[in-house]
This record gives structure tokens, sequence and C-alpha cells, in this order.
């Protein structure tokens, strides 16, 4: 081996162990619990009331709602990564519509009102005769519905899903066939 080439190679494992800590910050995991988030902290309480409203929690508790398995947490980073600057804004303005909406027919805030009038208004939404207003509603309607039927916790422990089903024997004994 040529002593020029040991060098090289010597000095290029060398620097990439130099800017393996910057590499390992840099992809560091993003589905941690904390999420920087566009959307405020009135945003958030809105949409995890609309998604509490969507999905409801069981009367005894035995059954989670979409809230309880963080689907509101799931909408926002769904809509802060994966929708254009525009989308995100007409869901922002939504979600202060919905506000309003509340404002009006029962005169305080929406995550306040009772799960009828919270239904209610989402009926409103959906039955609009704006579009946007109807975008809107079947939008978050879908993605909630999608996150909650994919979530861990609905898929372990109540569509009893498993990534390779069944149980693999490998050495069982085979009985000739006279």
């Amino acid at each position: 081996m040529n002593r020029r080439d040991v060098v090289v190679n010597l000095l290029a494992v060398s620097g990439s162990l130099i800017s393996l800590p910057f590499w390992m910050t840099a992809c560091r995991m993003s589905d941690r619990g904390e999420h920087a988030t566009s959307f405020t902290a009135e945003e958030q309480s809105t949409l995890a009331a609309i998604v509490d409203a969507i999905i409801p929690a069981g009367k005894n508790g035995g059954e989670p709602g979409a809230l309880l398995v963080g689907v509101d947490k799931y909408l926002q980073k769904l809509i802060d990564d994966c929708y254009e600057p525009v989308a995100r804004e007409g869901v922002k303005k939504q979600l202060h519509a919905v506000e309003a909406a509340a404002k009006a027919a029962h005169g305080g805030v929406f995550g306040q009102a009772s799960m009828m009038d919270r239904q209610g208004i989402l009926q409103k939404f959906g039955g609009s005769a704006d579009k946007e207003e109807q975008d809107f509603f079947s939008t978050i309607k879908r993605e909630t519905i999608k996150g909650f039927n994919t979530s861990r916790e609905v898929m372990v422990n109540y569509l009893h899903y498993q990534i390779a089903p069944g149980h693999y024997y490998g050495r069982v004994p085979l009985k000739q066939q006279s």
C-alpha cells in the first residue's frame, strides 16, 4: 500500500470524526414530544377542542379519544411540516373563525363550550356555503380520523395490529403421507 494513500485516508477519517457531533445534533429525532410549532397557544387549544369534538373519549374512560392519543399534536406537526404556507394560514384563519362562531353563538371560548355546542358549530362549518369553511372542516376531520386510526394506542390495543402476524415454527416434524 502506498504511504500517500494511507495519509489521505487517515485525514478523511479524522475529518469525518471531527464533524460527527455536528451531524448527530443536526439529525436528531424529529418525533419527540416537543415540536416547535407555528401555532399560538389559543390556536393550539382551539385545535385540541376541535379534535376532541370530532372523536371524543369514551364515557367511562375505557376508550381513548383523539385528544388522549395525541392527534392534536399530530395535526400541528402535519400542518406545519407538510402544508404549503398559504394552506397553513388558511387553517389558522379558520381556527379564528371557529372561535368567532363560538363567541357569537355561546358568548365564550370554543374549548369551554359543551360537547354538543362544539359539535353543532363544527357541523355548521361542514354544511356551510363558504367553500373555505367546508374544506377546513373536511380536512381537519379526515386528518383527525387518519391520525386516530394510525396511532399506536389504537393500532395495538384496539385493532390488534401485529407487524408480523402469526407465529413462525421453524422446525416442525413432517409426517410422510402414505
